[in-house]
């Protein structure tokens, strides 16, 4: 039996929401003072463990649901993980890059552009080398859909104005 969300997920989650809260309550009551070169430098670490996160609760969820072996070797040449990062590093850039939008946060949009560059990249060199399967199918016409979603719900936030 494996449960939906897997313990070990709920409770990386939790700390993760834990840290946020803490820091979020030190910067509120002004006991800790950052410079905003090192804010962004915090910003991008904590983007890049939420990433981190994410793909290990992918990767368990595929070897439990979807029968991936539980070999870094063996998962990196499945087809099936690899057709799952291209689609979910891509839903993943479309958040980043719909948020970005609304919000008008173009340094946001751009770390969802990096990461869809990634994935256009990871298509044609990792995904066209297994030659055949549904997997591939999938993971082309998936990201090519999610790209054309981009393309109408998130444009480029304008670039910031320069007071002179």
């Amino acid at each position: 039996w494996v449960p939906l969300l897997n313990p070990l997920d709920l409770t990386l989650i939790a700390a993760m929401l834990l840290i946020a809260g803490w820091w979020a309550t030190l910067r509120g009551r002004g006991l800790v003072e950052i410079a905003p070169s090192r804010a962004r430098i915090a910003l991008a670490a904590w983007g890049a463990l939420w990433f981190v996160l994410l793909n290990g609760m992918l990767l368990r969820g595929l070897h439990h649901w979807g029968g991936a072996p539980w070999d870094f070797g063996a998962m990196m040449a499945s087809r099936l993980v690899q057709s799952a990062f291209s689609i979910f590093w891509t839903l993943i850039a479309l958040t980043l890059m719909v948020v970005a939008t609304r919000r008008a946060v173009r340094g946001l949009w751009m770390v969802g552009a990096v990461l869809m560059a990634a994935v256009v990249a990871k298509l044609f060199l990792i995904d066209l080398s297994n030659v055949g399967g549904i997997e591939r199918v999938v993971s082309f016409l998936g990201v090519g859909v999610l790209m054309l979603v981009v393309g109408y719900f998130a444009p480029v936030p304008p670039k910031a104005e320069k007071v002179a």
